[in-house]
């Protein structure tokens, strides 16, 4: 429309009509300002509200998580803490991988003992299956409702990891109940090879612990092939089953203490002290759960002990047991290797257990304390290779490269060599190689010479103290003296090896 058009439309309308149309305009022209000026600055604000908001509710989350970080970082330590303990306790046990048959009649044996139940009948190798690597084994028991349940729970959480397949419970008669399993071991059978020039292997036992770390140090470092002797390892067992296995010969050798030689010789083994292996620092302690009411040894009668199979931690208990008036028929007594021993413990299968060389940490770590510490008779303790009299006599020049192989293992281990200090790490399997490498630099390791000059005299023996400390307390002691233990020809051998070296 033109200009004049529209002068002419607005002059022809009435003054009430210019008014309305103004009003109109206006409107118009408010609608407009608001939609493109004043709307998108609201739009802004109310979206710089909202990031405000959305800030705050970060910061309060974020302040949130910062308070709540040292406990986070707690627990990822308790986390972290009980993650490595799981890997220790499901770690390969090196004497159950050389020797798994013998390692599942220990640890069977053992459940019998801690649950109460009777252990009728064990047959290995039933059964394989072709899918899975493992084998098949039977078992009879025989107990009330409480101890069969208990077994089994120990069978259900071995480090082995035992797989129940069968289960038949027959109704109890006179309080007495028959169950009869049948469960899968995941432990395969490893080859057996024998070196036609080194002859059949003669057996050592051994425990698995600082005492005999020397011996598999020597044999997983080659010491022993080195030597041209074939050694092999299986587990000692209780210082009974040692005894046993000696007397049958399914054992050449095995390591031990005085005091295991003592036992030894009281259940009739013909056996003969080949060598000293290491002096050992001797502190014992006698330590329970960490929450367990128990204060010291006076409340243990009639309770579950757990005493190590390799040492002189046990005649400290009897010297303490003397001066209580307690004696050990008083305690229910089970021999246990240190990490069954804990995992016992903790579960509340045993109520204390006696252990040596384990720090205030070191008990805080696997949740225990001590309840007493009891007094050493010596401040170090011997360990020693106990051979079968007709294995030596038998067998001399096999037994002299085991002792070259043991001296070789002994210097490595004395000069803190790295390579020597990792593999007893793993045998020990202490918690870190640190506390293992700590243990060693306390412990002496002697050479030819020092072995002779032990093995020669009644003094650094120290059999008569031990004899003497045993009759003090009312045990019974064998009547034997260093002559008989030592065999006078091996000592000879040995001077020739010291001169040679």
């Amino acid at each position: 429309m033109s200009r004049s058009g529209l002068g002419g439309a607005l002059g022809g309308m009435s003054d009430r009509d210019r008014r309305a149309l103004g009003i109109v305009a206006i409107f118009l022209f408010v609608i407009a300002a608001y939609t493109q000026l004043i709307e998108p600055l609201i739009f802004r604000f109310d979206q710089a509200l909202e990031k405000r908001d959305r800030a705050e509710q970060l910061s309060t989350g974020y302040i949130q998580k910062i308070r709540m970080l040292p406990r986070r970082e707690k627990r990822l330590a308790e986390l972290e803490r009980e993650m490595r303990t799981l890997e220790a306790y499901f770690a390969q046990d090196l004497i159950a991988k050389a020797a798994p048959i013998e390692t599942l009649i220990d640890e069977l044996t053992a459940y019998a003992s801690i649950s109460g139940s009777q252990l009728r009948q064990l047959v290995p190798d039933v059964e394989s299956l072709p899918d899975l690597e493992g084998r098949i084994h039977d078992l009879e028991l025989i107990g009330d409702y409480a101890a069969l349940r208990q077994y089994l729970y120990l069978l259900e959480t071995s480090p082995r990891r035992f797989n129940l397949m069968e289960l038949e419970i027959n109704p109890p008669k006179d309080g007495q109940s028959r169950a009869r399993m049948r469960f899968m071991d995941p432990m395969p059978t490893p080859p057996v090879e024998v070196n036609p020039d080194q002859g059949e292997p003669l057996i050592i036992g051994v425990h698995g612990s600082a005492g005999d770390a020397q011996i598999y140090t020597a044999d997983a470092s080659g010491a022993f092939a080195d030597a041209g002797v074939a050694v092999g390892l299986v587990p000692a067992g209780s210082p009974q089953s040692s005894a046993d296995r000696l007397m049958s010969g399914e054992l050449d050798a095995v390591v031990g203490s005085l005091y295991d030689l003592i036992r030894y010789r009281l259940e009739g083994a013909p056996v003969r002290v080949l060598m000293p292996l290491g002096e050992l620092p001797l502190s014992v302690s006698l330590v329970s759960r960490a929450d367990s009411p128990l204060s010291g040894l006076e409340e243990l009668s009639g309770k579950t002990l757990g005493i190590e199979s390799l040492g002189m931690a046990e005649v400290s208990l009897l010297q303490r047991l003397y001066e209580t008036g307690m004696s050990r028929t008083e305690l229910g007594i089970v021999y246990l290797d240190r990490r069954a021993m804990v995992r016992h413990l903790r579960s509340g299968l045993i109520d204390a257990a006696l252990v040596n060389d384990l720090s205030g940490a070191r008990l805080d770590y696997l949740g225990m304390r001590q309840l007493e510490e009891l007094p050493a008779p010596h401040n170090e303790w011997q360990a020693y290779l106990i051979v079968h009299a007709d294995s030596l006599s038998r067998f001399p020049q096999r037994w002299s490269a085991v002792s070259r192989a043991l001296w070789a293992a002994a210097e490595q281990l004395e000069s803190g060599s790295p390579e020597a200090i990792a593999l007893a790490h793993a045998w020990i399997r202490y918690r870190t190689s640190d506390a293992t490498a700590a243990l060693l630099s306390r412990s002496t390791f002697g050479d030819a010479r020092d072995s002779i000059d032990e093995l020669s005299s009644d003094a650094a023996f120290g059999l008569e103290s031990v004899q003497k400390l045993l009759l003090e307390l009312g045990e019974p002691v064998p009547d034997i003296g260093r002559e008989e233990l030592v065999e006078p020809s091996w000592l000879r051998s040995m001077r020739e090896v010291s001169s040679e070296d």
